[in-house]
């Protein structure tokens, strides 16, 4: 579990050029902000959360791509980009104190 404090970041790395949304939801799955939602080129990123309006509690960051991946039963479409279809690929807890 990470520990959020204003200097803790979220870091992933692209493989392939991607549409890339990551998203910090609460412990219930309710969206408290959208950090990414842009197009980035392969490589090595984070993303920084100061924690402001949240109250103590287990989050979760959760990346999504738009990459082509082999089978389709995991892809998901979310509301910002209903002509899409996303793929989540990682989730990490972070406890907000």
């Amino acid at each position: 579990m990470l520990k959020l404090s204003h200097n803790d970041k979220y870091r992933f790395t692209l493989n392939i050029h991607s549409h890339v949304l990551v998203k910090l939801v609460n412990i219930i799955g309710m969206e408290i902000a959208t950090l990414v939602n842009e197009t980035k080129e392969p490589g090595s990123y984070e993303v920084k959360y100061e924690g402001n309006g949240c109250s103590a509690g287990i989050y979760y960051y959760k990346l999504y791509t738009d990459s082509s991946f082999e089978g389709s039963n995991d892809l998901v479409v979310l509301p910002e980009h209903p002509d899409k279809k996303f793929k989540l690929v990682d989730t990490k807890e972070v406890l907000i104190i």
